[in-house]
């Protein structure tokens, strides 16, 4: 019979009842693993199915089960903001998502992030998706789930209200914000962004007096100690929440910039009317 290795010696002088020393320290090494990993935050987009095999037709897990995010039963024409404005907050404070910029750049920190979101609605209740943090580009933006919701309770097909996200280093919404809304598959098979709540398989969303529910989108950016939130309809409506009229404050009416072969990050920010305070 060949002699036992070291290992094998350890199991065997081991007092019957009592763990070796190995397995003692195999057990806390299990344990520290756990504790480090903690609860989940958020999907990565490479973690996500995605339609036709287009990178930005990804699908949202949903609802986010955050302990301050809840589903709201409402009758409301619109989402409401008991769901809206816990979303923006908690967004406010994922990893990287706010007062995350160089100070000497002005740019965006290695570990700043955005984060969308898709606020959508279920024969019940209107319920918001898991956060999205993009594993490629995360410093620059993340792309909405434009292939809608995948609901543990009610599944796909599900009208897409519209998205929220952050940005990390306190910016204002730019052009590019203001034209993401859901995405639907035309007859002609070409995908398009819609005015109205929708499914991606194209059905309308409608609300209880059998009126199209208007698509917005929403904007979660400030300091942590003071943020900011904002929305705005495909019409470029913008309007900032006031905490203390507790009331959505019309500021301006914003609309990309012309097209041009230049680039610039001036060029980036809409043109608004009034000049949008910031």
């Amino acid at each position: 019979m060949p002699a036992p290795t070291l290992l094998e010696r350890q199991d065997l002088t081991a007092p019957s009842g009592r763990c070796s020393a190995w397995q003692r320290t195999c057990a806390f090494v299990f344990v520290l693993v756990l504790g480090c990993a903690g609860p989940r935050l958020y999907y990565l987009r490479s973690e996500l199915p995605i339609l036709e095999g287009r990178f930005d037709l990804a699908v949202a897990p949903g609802p986010w089960p955050h302990v301050n995010v809840p589903t709201v039963v409402s009758d409301a024409d619109a989402v409401p903001d008991d769901l809206v404005l816990p979303t923006l907050r908690a967004l406010m404070a994922l990893p990287g998502a706010a007062d995350a910029c160089d100070p000497n750049t002005g740019g965006p920190r290695p570990d700043a992030a955005e984060y969308c979101v898709a606020l959508y609605k279920t024969p019940q209740d209107w319920r918001v998706s898991w956060p999205i943090r993009n594993l490629l580009k995360e410093r620059s933006s993340c792309q909405p789930p434009f292939g809608g919701v995948d609901d543990e309770s009610f599944g796909r097909g599900l009208p897409i209200i519209g998205f929220a996200h952050n940005h990390p280093c306190a910016t204002r919404m730019s052009s590019d914000d203001l034209t993401q809304f859901p995405a639907v598959k035309m007859a002609d098979g070409l995908w398009t962004m819609v005015s109205y709540a929708a499914s991606p398989d194209g059905r309308l969303a409608r609300d209880a007096r059998n009126r199209l529910i208007p698509a917005w989108a929403w904007l979660a950016t400030g300091h942590k100690d003071e943020p900011r939130f904002y929305k705005w309809n495909p019409a470029g409506e913008v309007f900032e929440w006031n905490e203390d009229k507790a009331l959505w404050v019309f500021q301006a009416t914003c609309h990309p910039p012309a097209s041009s072969g230049m680039r610039s990050p001036r060029m980036l920010l809409p043109r608004c009317s009034p000049e949008l305070k910031w």
